[in-house]
């Protein structure tokens, strides 16, 4: 045991690789990936809930269909349809392929919470001669706060936490995240566990700080969907 409370790890820990450039490209891929994430979840997921037409149900149910394939099935075809369209090595790239992945959840929420919300608002502010678009931004967004909060946090703290996709479409060291990054402390013949446990607290502060953030919005979503459900 240490003698005395000692920050050492950390310092070298931060000397000894890129934590700015990794924890910047981390923000980066989160951000734009849970921005697409919502964007289309809360679209589709109010088209589906408001169209009770079958073809509207058969898109939610190849959503829901997306859910139950594992992501080691889709791996290699990712990576070559990544490798085609020049989409290694890129943000824009990895956060389409978070996009994809995140919306599947993000339309069942969605269109469950939707479900619930009265029609007659709607049919209210249609009589008075609002637009579809003007119901949905003026109307219905503002409603969706609680349940895009949860859609935020339960993306981001994956997208942020991933290791496995960064691995095969970020191979230049510009593009590093915080757990790719973390995973050049172990060797092949040696590892810096000091260093390597000291990186991995670095790399969560910021993601806990965002999550003890939105954490009120998540239990609001959690009740009012426990309450409308």
């Amino acid at each position: 045991m240490p003698s005395s409370l000692s920050f050492e790890n950390f310092s070298l820990a931060w000397k000894a690789s890129k934590y700015l450039s990794a924890i910047t490209n981390s923000l980066v891929i989160t951000v734009i990936s849970v921005l697409l994430i919502v964007l289309v979840s809360a679209l589709a997921g109010y088209s589906i809930a408001r169209r009770n037409k079958p073809f509207y149900n058969f898109v939610f149910i190849v959503f829901l269909a997306g859910l139950v394939v594992p992501f080691q099935i889709t791996m290699l075809p990712l990576y070559k349809m990544g490798k085609e369209l020049s989409m290694l090595n890129s943000h824009w790239g990895i956060a389409l392929i978070y996009g994809g992945f995140g919306v599947q959840m993000g339309v069942l929420f969605y269109a469950g919470f939707i479900r619930a919300i009265s029609r007659e608002i709607e049919e209210a502010a249609r009589i008075d001669g609002c637009s579809t678009p003007g119901i949905f931004i003026r109307i219905i967004l503002p409603l969706l706060k609680p349940v895009t909060a949860t859609v935020l946090v339960l993306n981001a703290l994956y997208i942020w936490n991933d290791f496995l996709l960064p691995l095969l479409y970020l191979q230049d060291k510009f593009y590093r995240t915080i757990p790719l990054q973390q995973y050049f402390f172990f060797g092949q013949y040696s590892s810096d566990l000091n260093l390597a446990f000291a990186y991995a607290v670095m790399g969560i502060i910021p993601i806990v700080g965002f999550f003890l953030l939105m954490q009120k919005y998540i239990i609001k979503g959690i009740a009012a969907g426990a309450i409308k459900g």
